[in-house]
């Protein structure tokens, strides 16, 4: 997995990989006070951007080797407040066409659902 480490942003933010293979990825992150915003809630910026890094890894499993991706579309639904010490996002490749990927995210704190994400990848090269 070491070609599979998250980008230079992810690692800033602290996001682990714990797996990423066959169209599938699970990323964490501990959360510390400089995730959180102004009311002391774990910022939606962290939650979007861990989403973001677990789909773009598991999308990395399944594409051509030597291309590269982008992300196109990438919506997300708050559920709750995470309540618990880190985040941690599990993706799938739902679509894995010949220039798009489809991908669905679930990320969640202690346990609990906290957003949804759906995100679109395209091939750029």
């Amino acid at each position: 997995m070491s070609d599979l480490i998250s980008s230079p942003f992810g690692e800033f933010l602290g996001i682990q990989v714990l797996s990423a293979a066959d169209g599938e990825s699970v990323c964490q992150i501990d959360l510390k006070p400089h995730h959180l915003n102004n009311g002391g809630r774990v910022h939606g910026g962290v939650l979007t951007s861990l989403a973001d890094t677990a789909a773009g890894l598991a999308v990395r499993t399944v594409r051509p080797d030597g291309s590269q991706t982008a992300t196109t579309d990438l919506s997300i639904a708050f559920i709750r407040p995470p309540a618990g010490e880190s985040l941690q996002a599990q993706a799938r490749v739902i679509h894995a066409g010949s220039r798009l990927f489809r991908t669905e995210i679930a990320v969640y704190s202690a346990d609990k659902l906290v957003a949804k994400t759906s995100a679109t990848f395209m091939l750029i090269n």
